[in-house]
């Protein structure tokens, strides 16, 4: 089955579980032709989509959302999405990046959980106003534009920069239609018990692998901390320790310095095979053939 609601390099998950390779970014427009309706999508890269004209009734991890002209969304790759009904006029902007793309130059993996357009169960609605949409629709032709060249030395890092612009802006508007003092009030503790997490995990990921470790040193059980992460990042506590882990393993396996039974001891496995396990089912590949480039 194909999907003309992504680019065709995409990789993502229907209901038939077809898989295509994912790019680190990419931007497409949408229309009532070419969007699929009625299957269950799940992306691997974080969406901001903006609509341009018509609606579409939508469903976002189960929840009802309408979906209409001045509307931004902002999806992370652990939501599933399903369009139920459009009208004919619909037509949509969607910028699409990956994670690793995003932070491989700031050496922060955690710099998408500071933006609260993000942490509501990984998605977002906002109702833009005319200015908000003209201002945004000029930085998506800019970004158009910067991908159109083919031979720029620098285009990674400028469209990098461009959508992480993108995104303090989507957040700005976030955050000048809340009120500060409610909304410091209201979220101020969850947001030191995220960033205590955290710094917990740079700390201390290589060794303590269990959520049990964490959750006693924030003085917290460990369903009230998965349910804290997971209604902040759309993430449960075991899946941030994993892909803290996980990048660290690429990286060690990448650097050339390592072979996968050093790897697994500095990351304190029991034994090779056991971390074998662990990588292959979250990376889709084993640690030598991924060391090897294959």
């Amino acid at each position: 089955m194909s999907n003309s609601l992504i680019s065709p390099y995409t990789e993502f998950t229907i209901t038939e579980g077809k898989k295509r390779i994912a790019p680190d970014y990419y931007i497409t427009e949408i229309h009532s032709k070419n969007l699929l309706r009625n299957s269950s999508i799940r992306m691997n890269g974080y969406q901001f989509a903006f609509c341009l004209s018509g609606s579409v009734e939508m469903k976002v991890s189960g929840e009802d959302i309408h979906y209409g002209k001045g509307s931004f969304g902002a999806f992370s790759p652990y939501n599933t999405l399903e369009a139920d009904s459009v009208s004919e006029d619909f037509r949509c902007t969607m910028v699409m990046f990956q994670k690793s793309f995003l932070t491989e130059t700031l050496n922060n993996i955690y710099f998408l959980e500071r933006f609260q357009i993000l942490r509501n169960k990984g998605f977002a609605h906002l109702q833009l106003t005319e200015p908000q949409m003209e201002l945004f629709v000029a930085k998506l032709n800019r970004i158009r534009k910067v991908l159109e060249l083919h031979h720029h030395t620098f285009k990674r890092e400028i469209i990098r920069s461009e959508i992480i612009i993108l995104l303090y802006e989507i957040e700005n508007v976030l955050l000048s239609n809340t009120d500060d003092a409610v909304y410091e009030t209201k979220h101020i503790g969850k947001v030191k018990k995220l960033s205590d997490f955290q710094k917990l995990l740079v700390e201390h990921f290589y060794k303590e692998r269990k959520v049990t470790f964490y959750a006693n040193a924030l003085n917290t059980s460990i369903a009230q901390l998965s349910k804290l992460l997971f209604d902040t990042t759309g993430r449960t506590a075991k899946e941030h320790i994993d892909e803290m882990r996980l990048l660290q393993a690429k990286h060690l396996l990448k650097a050339g310095k390592y072979n996968v039974s050093e790897v697994a001891s500095l990351l304190y496995y029991d034994n090779i095979e056991e971390f074998s396990r662990f990588f292959k089912k979250k990376a889709g590949i084993n640690p030598l053939r991924f060391s090897k480039g294959e």
